[in-house]
This record gives structure tokens, sequence and C-alpha cells, in this order.
């Protein structure tokens, strides 16, 4: 029976994979995709502190705090700050005449002194995705500064009321805060930060970014063009029964089981190929580093091909002609993509859709591709990955073998 099997996987192979047009979409428009969008993303992914982005800045507070807040927007040099009315701010965001408007809300100060953390507003304009999450960067990291000196300087405050310091002096209390974080913040400025650095045991060497362009797209191709290759390799059983050639092979001393897993063999094999073929090409044209675990990387190859051969054989199961498989198979292949992050990073996505996510064969394959690549975890870290795509493939094929017809 492993002999039938391997003759009819090693003919379906040579069959349906043997013409230029096959591997020119297998491998050369996955590697074209990958090459264009990694340039794409790259830009995005880059953080230029030389560039300046243009704000307006609305102080509602118009306190002590909301004014200290201002000053630190001001100084910062990636942002070049209008103060302005909240209503001219926002239509000169929506003008596209600044990237954003940020606004700190009446009750700034108030939050501030009350011990409690402050909430600033922004107001982002139509466009420009990634100066707009710069500037939001700015403005949390400044408020949430601005926040840890006023603690620091209340606690000073405190110690100074426990003494009894304002009724032997006429020093008042808004003063002496006001000296204080002037205090907290000099020496905030002289002393050097301190940096942590976390490394995994596991962690790749250098490693220490998030994903960059090419991070991101030759993971996402292979996955997306490895759904568009095996669920179209699973349409081909859909032509043969079309053309009776499955109703021809039944008549020779085979069993209807060896035809099909020899099908479903090849199907799957040309799947590893060209994985492996792609993640080669990753490798040596666009310096995407694969990890330090070939086992893990060759764990999440092997489960998602599995997953997407067992999808396949669902679609051929499903379908009755020709015409609803490539349907169904042009709808998984679209949806499963771009719902699994394969085209963008899935965290950008809002919060339903990254649910949503989650019952897709591509997200895993992604999110395990992802601890490989840029987190240079291994096996163990994967693992919970490759069980999902198992689950899923096991449950497709359980689906298709039900609904498989050879005739």
């Amino acid at each position: 029976m492993i002999r039938q099997i391997y003759h009819i996987a090693r003919e379906y192979l040579r069959t349906t994979y043997s013409s230029r047009v096959v591997l020119i979409f297998a491998l050369l428009m996955p590697l074209a995709f990958t090459a264009v969008l990694g340039s794409a993303m790259n830009a995005f992914f880059m953080d230029d502190e030389s560039v300046r982005w243009p704000v307006a800045v609305v102080d509602e507070d118009e306190g002590v705090w909301g004014e200290a807040l201002v000053e630190r927007l001001q100084a910062h040099p990636q942002l070049a700050v209008e103060l302005s009315s909240r209503a001219e701010a926002q239509a000169r965001v929506d003008d596209e005449d600044l990237v954003a408007a940020i606004i700190i809300p009446a009750d700034f100060s108030q939050t501030l002194a009350a011990g409690r953390d402050p909430t600033i507003l922004l107001y982002p304009g139509p466009h420009d995705l990634q100066a707009i999450q710069s500037v939001e960067r700015v403005a949390r990291a400044s408020a949430s500064r601005l926040a840890g000196e006023f603690q620091a300087a209340h606690i000073s405050l405190q110690a100074a009321r426990k003494l009894n310091l304002f009724e032997r002096s006429n020093l008042s209390e808004e003063a002496y805060l006001r000296e204080a974080l002037a205090r907290v913040q000099t020496r905030w400025a002289e002393s050097a930060p301190v940096s942590l650095e976390v490394r995994p045991v596991t962690a790749l060497a250098g490693s220490g970014q998030l994903e960059n362009g090419f991070q991101q797209s030759s993971p996402g191709m292979l996955v997306t063009f490895a759904l568009a290759f095996l669920l179209n390799g699973a349409i081909a059983l859909i032509l043969e029964r079309e053309q009776g050639t499955l109703r021809r092979l039944l008549v020779m001393p085979l069993r209807k089981s060896s035809i099909l897993t020899g099908k479903l063999a090849g199907i799957f094999a040309a799947g590893l190929a060209q994985s492996a073929a792609l993640i080669l090409a990753g490798r040596v044209l666009f310096g995407v580093n694969w990890g330090q675990s070939p086992l893990a990387l060759a764990l999440m190859v092997v489960t998602f091909s599995f997953a997407l051969t067992g999808m396949g054989m669902m679609i051929a199961g499903v379908a009755r002609t020709y015409a609803q498989a490539n349907a169904l198979a042009n709808i998984f292949m679209y949806s499963t993509a771009a719902l699994g992050g394969a085209w963008w990073p899935v965290e950008i996505t809002p919060e339903w859709m990254q649910r949503l996510a989650q019952v897709t064969p591509a997200y895993w394959a992604m999110q395990g591709f992802h601890d490989i690549i840029t987190r240079g975890l291994g096996v163990d870290a994967v693992l919970p990955e490759a069980l999902m795509l198992t689950a899923f493939g096991l449950g497709f094929l359980a689906v298709g073998a039900w609904r498989f017809r050879y005739e």
C-alpha cells in the first residue's frame, strides 16, 4: 500500500507541477511580493528621529501641570508644536495641515494632584499611520514622565508637611512643589538613564527589535502563497473527478484510500518543497534570519502544510464542481491570509479582528513564525501553534474524507 501511495503521489507531482507557469506562481511571484511589500513596510518599521511631526497642542487645563506638559512637548525633538484651540486644531488636522492634535483635558492638573494617572486625548489625522503612532508614543512618554516626576516631588511635599516646614516659614506648598519638581527634573536630566536588557536563553544574538519589513513580508508571503498553492492543488482533485481520471483509477487494483492518500501526499510534499524554497530564498535574498532552531522551523512548516492539505481536502469534499472549488479556495485564501496577519502585523488590527483571526490557520502559522524569527524562540515556544495547526488539519481532513466523492 505504501508503494502504491508513493507512486500515485509521484505521478501527481509530475503531472501537476511540471508546468513552468506553476513554478512561476509558486516561487517567483511570492519572492516578487516579498520584495515589494518588505521594502514598503521597512519605511513603516523605521523610526527616524530626524523627522519632526507637525502637531497642535490644546491646553484646556491651563494649570501648572498642563503648562509643564506643554513645555515638555515643545522641547521634544520629533514634534513641531503649535498651540491652538480645540476647534481650530481639529479643523487643521482634518485638512491634513497637521498630523494630529494633542489635547490636554481640563482636569489634567487636578487628576495629577490627586495621585491618579492623567489622561490626554489624541485627535489623529486621516492617513499617516506611522506619524500618528510616533506622535502617540511621544505624548504618552511625556505624560508618563511628568507623572513620575510629579510623584517624586509630591513625596518630598509630604515629607515637608510632616516636618511642619510650612508653618515655620512663609513658603507656600505650591511654590515648594514647583521647586521640588524643578529639582527632580534637573536630577533626571543629569543622571544617566538606567537601562535594562532582558535576553531569553533562546533569543537570537543581536535580536531586540520588532520585525522589519522583510521579517513580516517573507513569512507572510510564504503563508499566502502556500494557501494558494496547496488549495489549488486540491482543486485539481475536483478537475480529475470531472474529467473521469479518478473513475478510471478505480478500475485498477488500487484501494480508494490509497488513491486519495497518494494525491494528498503529493499535495503535502509540494507544500513542503515550496515552503523550504521560500525560506531559503528569504534568507539569501532578503537577509531574513529564520531563527536558531531548525527543528522549530521544520515543525511549523510541516504542521502548517498539513493544515492546508486538510483544508484543501475539505474543499474537495464539499465542492461539487470545479467552479465551486475555485470560488471556495479563493474565499479561504484571501480571508485567511488577511485575517491571520500574513499581509500586515495582526497587532495593528482592531481587537475584534485579532480574536476572529484565531479561527484561521494563517494566524497560528504567523504567530509561530514570528516566535522563531523575531523572538528567537525554539520548539517549546511554538508547540501550542503547531498543535493548533495539527488540530485544524485533522478536523479539515475528517470533513473532507466524509464528504468526498470519486464520481
